[in-house]
C-alpha cells in the first residue's frame, strides 16, 4: 500500500473527470482543519500524491494534534487508522496518503451519484 496505489487511484478519478471535485474537497477539509495548505487544481497525479504525503509527514512530525484533527475532519474510520502497522513515520504517511485519497474519493463519488 503506498504511492503507486495512490497514483493509480488519482488516475482512475481523472478518467471519471472528477479530479477537480476531489481536490476541492481535499482543500475544504484542510481549510476546516486549520491547515495552511492548498493543493493545486492543476498538475500530475504524482504531484498531488507527493504534496499530500509531504503535508502528512510534516504534520506527523511537527504538529501531531493538527494531524489528528485533519484525519478526524476527513472522517477516516478508526478501524482504518488502527489497522496501520506501527512502523516509521514516512511509511505510515504513505499508507495514510492512500487512505485520505480513498476517503475523499468516497465523499466526492457519493455526492456526484446523488446529484
Amino acid at each position: 500500500m503506498g504511492e503507486k496505489e495512490a497514483i493509480q487511484l488519482i488516475d482512475e478519478i481523472k478518467s471519471q473527470e472528477l479530479i477537480q471535485d476531489l481536490i476541492v474537497q481535499l482543500n475544504k477539509d484542510a481549510r476546516l482543519s486549520g491547515l495552511g495548505v492548498h493543493f493545486a487544481t492543476s498538475g500530475t497525479s504524482e504531484k498531488l500524491v507527493k504534496e499530500l504525503y509531504d503535508v502528512l509527514v510534516n504534520l506527523m512530525t511537527y504538529d501531531f494534534r493538527n494531524y489528528l484533527n485533519f484525519l478526524y475532519r476527513i472522517d477516516l474510520s478508526e478501524q482504518n487508522v488502527k489497522s496501520i502497522p506501527e512502523t516509521e513515520p514516512k511509511q505510515i504517511a504513505k499508507i495514510v496518503t492512500l487512505l485520505v485519497l480513498k476517503r475523499e474519493w468516497q465523499k466526492v463519488s457519493f455526492r456526484n451519484k446523488s446529484q
